[in-house]
């Protein structure tokens, strides 16, 4: 009877663990990864200086559930007055204030939307955007490169769906707490080095991967989920278990096993070629085959702020030919792929396109003028214009992400964009476009435009005896107003001029007289102002 007794215990038991096993796998989100931020007991460590005190102290960190004497009363300091400089105050990580700090896109390439927050519907993301917490990506046949507030970089592949879950960054402590989630697809990261008690998450359906600052790769599919470590280490876990991931190494993880198979990464292929000038396309650049190899990826990248992705693709063979490339500063990048996905290291290597194309030379407006919006027109000229065409680009920014007017090749040398720009600081260039289809870009120059501001007109008129009072729309643009008083209808004789700074005025005229009045908005530099229309004034005689 014991041993009956016994034999059901251990079969109770055996269930149990099985349906435990059975819940982890259906909720990986469950899984844990000390990170030192996850420790709700964990410390900051602050080093107290000569120009410190506690109140002040408090104000920069601590949030609002605490005040400056908790942290006296934390640290066991029976008298704050006598701390010396040097000293090390332990601060609580879930006393710290913190706020959310927005990524910003450096660059997008190709199809890629966001969708905002609670908003039901997606619109294409652009350059130079912020990213808040709660925003999703979604990348079809394009790319899009990522800053976040610590300079950790993302680069969004082609296909991919990421949510980000927490963008927060803890004040004046450099700790910051990144939480995304990849839904499907891959993202290319490199984390800066985080500071003890920071956070950088990377969630899937299917693991979880956390980093103190590294480079690695992670891609997710219903299949499960793969991870590349090319610098630092990753803790890369699921359901079942938890392993550090080192550079050179690659792991994956199936919801349908409880295993995490890793294997070693191939070392970067030899190239064949040296850094160096371009200065002629096509060129062919390759790399000495990797024994075993099933296929490889190739990367180009600009090396400007934007890092653009400029093309990738997967080869049979490790060689790629260059052409229809724009001159400039890039970065090259070949890695040899396995037979089950797994990419390998990198080689990679700079290179300067200088192409000899026909480079446009900018005429009209020069660098650093003020034209009117009205007057607004662009003049260059090119070498040889008879089978060079080009195009006028004009952007908000320097770098050129941000495009409001970039226009299609033609055999052209002026643009009219007269009225087709509001007020505000431009940079423009020109873009020529060679035969050998070599695209040469002209210095670019700085343009400041004026826009009209909108009239002013007098809207009533109040007679009180011989007071006159005037009353106009108001302008927000403009920094005041000018007021004219004419004895003449066409203003040949000014009998009073003031500036005012409200929209309204009061008058003493002579009775029996006829005057007139028209005002305009004091202008900024960005604008220019006209007055607007006459308004009679007759203040009639007892």
């Amino acid at each position: 009877m014991m041993y009956l007794q016994a034999d059901q215990n251990i079969y109770h038991r055996l269930i149990r663990v099985i349906a435990l096993v059975c819940l982890l796998c259906q909720f990986p989100a469950a899984i844990a990864i000390d990170d030192g931020m996850s420790d709700p007991e964990a410390d900051w460590f602050y080093t107290y200086r000569p120009s410190d005190s506690f109140q002040e102290i408090g104000q920069r960190f601590l949030n609002n559930k605490y005040r400056w004497p908790d942290l006296v009363r934390y640290n066991k300091i029976e008298d704050p007055a006598s701390l010396q400089p040097g000293s090390i105050i332990k601060i609580p990580i879930a006393w710290l204030k913190f706020q959310p700090r927005p990524a910003k896109t450096l660059s997008v390439d190709g199809n890629v939307l966001v969708k905002k927050g609670q908003l039901a519907r997606f619109e294409l993301l652009k350059s130079n955007a912020l990213i808040h917490v709660g925003h999703e990506i979604m990348s079809r046949n394009g790319t899009a490169l990522i800053k976040l507030a610590d300079n950790s970089i993302i680069r969004v592949e082609p296909e991919t769906h990421i949510a980000f879950n927490r963008l927060s960054h803890f004040g004046d402590t450099g700790m910051v707490d990144t939480r995304i989630r990849l839904k499907r697809g891959g993202i290319i990261n490199t984390v800066a080095p985080l500071l003890k008690g920071s956070r950088f998450e990377i969630r899937t359906p299917s693991a979880v991967a956390a980093v103190r600052g590294t480079e690695f790769r992670i891609r997710s599919n219903d299949e499960g989920t793969q991870i590349e470590v090319t610098e630092g280490v990753v803790s890369f876990g699921h359901a079942h278990g938890l392993q550090t991931i080192r550079a050179g190494q690659g792991a994956s993880v199936s919801p349908q096993s409880a295993l995490m198979e890793t294997r070693r990464l191939y070392e970067p292929p030899s190239r064949n070629f040296g850094s160096g000038n371009i200065k002629d396309l096509p060129v062919t650049l390759s790399w000495e085959p990797v024994p075993g190899a099933a296929s490889y990826k190739y990367e180009l990248t600009a090396t400007d702020e934007s890092g653009q992705m400029v093309r990738t693709k997967e080869t049979n063979q490790p060689s790629v030919e260059l052409n229809h490339v724009k001159s400039g500063n890039y970065q090259v990048a070949m890695r040899a792929v396995d037979a089950e996905g797994f990419e390998g290291l990198n080689d990679s290597a700079a290179i300067e396109v200088a192409l000899d194309g026909d480079t446009p030379t900018l005429l009209f407006p020069p660098s650093g003028s003020v034209i009117n919006s009205a007057d607004l027109k662009f003049d260059w000229s090119m070498e040889d214009e008879a089978t060079t065409k080009s195009k006028l680009q004009v952007s908000i920014d320097s770098s050129f992400n941000d495009l409001v007017i970039d226009q299609q090749f033609a055999a052209r040398s002026q643009s009219d964009l007269r009225n087709k720009l509001g007020p505000g600081l431009y940079h423009w260039r020109v873009v020529g476009l060679s035969g050998q289809h070599i695209e040469s870009a002209s210095k670019s120059h700085q343009v400041s435009v004026r826009g009209l501001m909108k009239q002013t007109k007098i809207l009533s008129v109040n007679y009180v005896k011989e007071q006159v009072g005037l009353f106009w729309n108001s302008v927000p643009e403009a920094n005041g107003y000018i007021l004219q008083v004419s004895d003449s209808p066409n203003f040949l004789s000014i009998l009073r001029e003031e500036s005012i700074q409200k929209p309204s005025a009061f008058l003493k005229l002579s009775q029996g007289k006829q005057y007139y009045a028209r005002v305009k908005g004091i202008p900024s530099d960005l604008y220019q102002s006209e007055f607007g229309p006459s308004e009679t004034l007759f203040v009639p005689k007892d």
